[in-house]
């Protein structure tokens, strides 16, 4: 995983042409979440691309399935259940977080399917709580321009200057792990966000499919 951020990480960004802003706002060190939007299948490369440290990431278990599945879970992918509240997932995600780990999550839940961005589920601020570390809003924009949602695959045709962004916010903490706390530092991460990727708000949750 360090390998693979350390040498396949700027050669991402240069072929995305990507405007990268915010680093410094990752901690250097210790726990924390990269809470992004979410409309295009390249949103996790991408993001990890350009953190400053190497990520780990949720990933709907059937991506674990397989050869390729293994290089996924190799390069820090988190298997999860969608459409059902995997507390095994959430679990293993505490504990890397309270080892130092970085991880990278999508409140929506899923990849919006009309460019607006949705509410952001509680997990975030569950986890967030329980493992005592910061969240950093992040704000992708352009991805699906490259990578469309329902497409195979990505388009081969580089990106002009300035298309693709990932720009990281200022960290979110919770001072307790509160109902209040949680719902404030969702709310704040969720405002951050959407400043920074500039989609229109959507009224309700999105809807995950069940596989």
């Amino acid at each position: 995983m360090r390998i693979s951020h350390a040498v396949m990480g700027p050669t991402v960004l240069w072929w995305l042409r990507a405007t990268v802003t915010g680093t410094g706002q990752v901690p250097s060190s210790g726990g924390a979440l990269l809470a992004a939007n979410h409309r295009s299948f390249l949103d996790h490369f991408a993001m990890g691309a350009a953190s400053p440290r190497p990520m780990r990431f949720f990933g709907k278990a059937s991506l674990a399935e397989g050869l390729s599945g293994r290089y996924n879970v190799a390069m820090g992918m988190i298997p999860v259940e969608r459409g059902s509240a995997d507390l095994s997932a959430l679990d293993v995600a505490v504990t890397l977080l309270r080892a130092g780990a970085l991880i990278g999550i999508f409140p929506e839940g899923t990849r919006s399917t009309d460019g607006r961005l949705y509410r952001f589920r509680s997990g975030m601020a569950r986890m967030a709580a329980a493992a005592d570390v910061p969240i950093v809003p992040v704000g992708m924009t352009g991805m699906a321009e490259v990578w469309p949602r329902g497409q195979a695959r990505p388009s081969m045709q580089r990106p002009h200057r300035g298309v693709v962004g990932v720009h990281f916010g200022e960290a979110v903490h919770l001072p307790d792990d509160s109902p209040r706390s949680r719902r404030q530092a969702t709310a704040a991460v969720h405002e951050q966000v959407a400043s920074l990727c500039g989609q229109p708000l959507a009224d309700g949750f999105a809807e995950i499919p069940d596989s």
